[in-house]
Formats: C-alpha cells, structure tokens, sequence
C-alpha cells in the first residue's frame, strides 16, 4: 500500500540524522557537530565523515558522500526509497502500513583495523637541530628586521624545531598537540630564501625516506599509517588564549612568528601545501573552540574561502588584507602575506632619498656649487 502524503511528510520531518546514523555508528561530538568514520569508504581518519544536526544531513569530505536521513539508509543498507520510509516511520512511531513489508539485506562495512600512527622519536630532531649552515635560516637572519624582530629570529627557529639534513635541506617537523612528531617535510632554498626547485631532490619527507631505507625495517607503509597535521599544532597549548593564524608554507608561518611574534594574541601556523586546509587538520583548534585566521596566498583567495565554508566553523575567519589591500605588483600574482610584509620591510629599511632642494634648505650655499660645478641633480 502506497503511504499517504501526510506520512510521508511526517516520518521526513520526525526523522533526525544523529538518531539515524548513530543507530549504526559511533558518533563523537564536537562542538555543535558530530563526527565518525566514514562508512561508504576505507576510512581511517575520523573527521572525515562528519553529522551536522542543525542541517539534518552528513558529508565526507575525503569520498563526498552525502545526504540527509533517507539518504543514508538507502546507501548504508542498500534500502529502496518506500523501504527507508517505513524503517524510519517503525524507527519514531509513525504509523505506516504494516503489510508494507522492507526487503533489503543489512550490509556491514568492512572493518579494517586502522594501522597505528608513525610517531618519530625526538632524537630525530636534536640530532637535525644545528642550522648554522641551513641556506634558509641564513636567510632569514640576513633580512633587515627591526631590533625587536632581530631578537625573536633564533627563538623562533627554535621553538618551530627548524631542523637542517645533512643533504642540504631545511626540515619542517611536524608537531602534533601532544608534542608527537608525526613528521617532516625537507625542501631546498636558494641564498635569496625561494625554493630551490631545480636542485636534485629538492623536496622529500621524512617518513617517505625511511620507508624506502632498508636500514629501518620497523618502518613501514604496511606497519604505520602517517597522519599529517599542523606545522606549528605543537604550540596550540603553549598560547592557550591565542588566535591561531594559518598559512600556507611553513616558511612564511616562521616568517610571520619573527615579523609579530607568537604570544598570548597571535600564534602561527601552516597547511603545508594550498589543498591541506580541511576539516581534519584545524579539527584539534576547533575542539578547543579557539578563534582561527587564515591568509590565503594571493592565488587561493577562492579556493580557501570555499574551503573555509566546506569546514562549516563558525569561529574561522578569511583575513586578506595583505595580499589584496598592501599589495603591489612587484610582490607577484602567487604573493602570500610574507612576501609583502617582506617588501614593506625593506622598504622601509632603505634610506631615504636626498635631492638637491633637502640639501639647500640646510646650506643655501649646495644650488651654487651644483651649478658651478655642472652636476646633474639626481
């Protein structure tokens, strides 16, 4: 029998999706929201799969499943339509057609135990912790900082754990809330502080090289499961007050700390890449329910402000400003918010330039003896 209109509308409105998927799943709250393993994929990241009640629906953000109640029996169960209708009218009390009866056969997702997480040992880090010689942090002392900036220069490399390779590169660790490396990304850079894309083996990560080395049998792809996060996540709790200011690189998150300082107002950190902004990276910020900036390179401007509204929090912010307001051409079309407060740094270190006219209001005798002597005013 065919259900009425009326019951149709009932069992739509009465259905809620945290009943629905929480009757199969294990959901965990945070904030305002619910998260979970995907079910739809061999998901090993929760936080992914995410349960939004005040939209009534779901979406993964790594497979892009999606839907509110209905949806998700009809997927999840492999239901018909009708099916899914009475499972949820029988599911709050509706009454339907008790001869209406469902023909679908459960599914269960399959349940591969998630692969224990790489954590790196300290020792990593210290043996790495010399960058005397690292091409980029001799960089970044040479830029023309104020007094103040000059100071924070050699605290700052420290407290990100800037390491340097024996190989020549620059060593980014990333360090999780709870002081766990999970990793680190090694590039190379040219004396001017740009990445040295032409250099043999200009870029490479930790974990990658030692699961190739035969040396490091207990690391391994099949043994452990690398989980990026934050450069920078590990001072989340060191500035428990601040608003945490995300970019792009983690070059321009160190930049920044030395041009502002990280303090109880403002603490820096980085995605590692344009496409790594998501729900699953900044979801250690938003359980702590911590105000969040982010600073689009110039080029991403569109892409971080959809991706801002995929993440769905309400305490994020687009702050671009630096990269459209202070910008000028010279900075570049791809310019981040470090490559024009490097300019405006510079600038504002160069002398001022003398003409003729400021020398002649302090000697009226200067005009003279440029004429005299034939000099061309510059």
């Amino acid at each position: 029998m065919k259900l009425s209109q009326e019951t149709v509308n009932r069992i739509r409105e009465s259905a809620r999706i945290v009943d629905v998927v929480g009757d199969f799943l294990p959901l965990r709250k945070t904030s305002v929201r619910y998260t979970t393993l995907c079910p739809f994929h061999e998901d090993r990241h929760d936080g992914n799969f995410v349960v939004y009640p005040a939209g009534n629906c779901y979406k993964c953000f790594a497979c892009g499943a999606k839907g509110g109640p209905i949806d998700f029996l009809m997927n999840y169960l492999h239901m018909s339509y009708p099916d899914a209708l009475v499972w949820l009218g029988n599911r709050y009390g509706i009454i339907t057609d008790t001869n209406n009866k469902m023909h679908y056969t459960p599914v269960t997702p399959p349940t591969t135990p998630p692969l224990p997480m790489l954590i790196l040992p300290w020792t990593m880090v210290e043996a790495r912790s010399d960058t005397s010689n690292d091409t980029l942090c001799n960089w970044l002392r040479s830029v023309p900082w104020d007094k103040t900036q000059q100071s924070r220069v050699e605290n700052t490399l420290a407290e990100y754990h800037v390491g340097h390779s024996h190989f020549g590169h620059t060593i980014f660790w990333e360090i999780d809330a709870q002081q766990q490396i999970r990793t680190g990304k090694m590039m190379k850079y040219k004396p001017d502080g740009h990445r040295d894309r032409e250099a043999q083996y200009n870029f490479d990560q930790i974990h990658s090289t030692l699961f190739r080395d035969s040396r490091f049998p207990d690391y391994s792809d099949d043994k452990q499961e690398v989980k990026h996060c934050l450069f920078g996540l590990h001072l989340l709790n060191k500035y428990p007050s601040a608003i945490v200011c995300i970019v792009e690189s983690e070059k321009t998150a160190v930049f920044m700390a030395i041009c502002y300082g990280n303090d109880d107002k403002h603490v820096w950190m980085a995605t590692g890449g344009e496409g790594n902004l998501s729900r699953e990276k900044v979801l250690p910020i938003i359980e702590k329910e911590r105000r969040i900036n982010i600073f689009p390179d110039r080029d991403a401007l569109d892409s971080w402000n959809r991706r801002k509204l995929q993440i769905g929090y309400d305490r994020m912010r687009v702050q671009t400003a630096a990269v459209v307001d202070w910008w000028k051409p010279e900075d570049g079309e791809k310019a981040d918010i470090a490559d024009v407060m490097l300019r405006m740094i510079r600038e504002h270190s160069k002398p001022p330039k003398v003409t003729v006219a400021d020398l002649e209001r302090q000697n009226p005798n200067i005009k003279e003896l440029v004429k005299r002597l034939d000099l061309i005013e510059l």
